[in-house]
């Protein structure tokens, strides 16, 4: 737009605004402005312009009273009329995930120190001497429930189980 077109679209911007128009400028509305803001735009000198919206209608609320036969009568006082507060339940974390048991299988190739360090690396708060009980457990009965963990940490540890050097036979299932 070059600045003489600039200067006259803003100096008929203003004069729309005060009301008055300049001699040999009429309102036209354009195709564009018709088909996009329909009837209502009007077009100064090629810039096609909306009208100003109309004010919002003045609302007003009312406010109605009900009161229910057997109710309080509105003549008692509030204080009388008090709502009991329900207390919330704790709830924790571990309510809504379900355990699994992470199974150490018994293997006669075992051996006891080997096993023992792998058991210990991959779960972090045994120690050495409840790991070496549950390894005697697995070696007599077949297996062990070494930890109770959400599913996600037993199938880790069961997996990590079995990448460890040497490999340790391992199982999860649910609690």
């Amino acid at each position: 737009m070059g600045a003489s077109r600039c200067s006259t679209s803003i100096a008929l911007i203003c004069t729309l605004a005060l009301g008055s128009l300049p001699a040999g400028h009429a309102y036209a509305p354009s195709a564009f402005a018709r088909s996009v803001w329909g009837a209502r735009a009007v077009q100064v000198s090629g810039i096609a312009m909306m009208p100003a919206p109309a004010p919002a209608p003045a609302t007003k609320t009312k406010t109605r009273t009900v009161t229910r036969p057997g109710a309080a009568s509105p003549a008692k006082p509030q204080a009388a009329q008090k709502a009991k507060v329900a207390k919330p339940e704790l709830v924790t974390q571990d309510a809504h995930v379900p355990m699994w048991k992470v199974l150490l299988l018994g293997d006669d190739e075992y051996e006891e120190d080997p096993v023992c360090g792998v058991i210990v690396g991959v779960i972090p708060d045994m120690a050495m001497d409840e790991v070496r009980e549950k390894y005697r457990q697995a070696m007599a009965t077949g297996d062990s429930v070494l930890t109770i963990v959400n599913q996600e940490h037993a199938e880790a540890y069961v997996s990590q189980f079995h990448r460890a050097v040497p490999m340790v036979f391992a199982d999860a299932q649910p609690e």
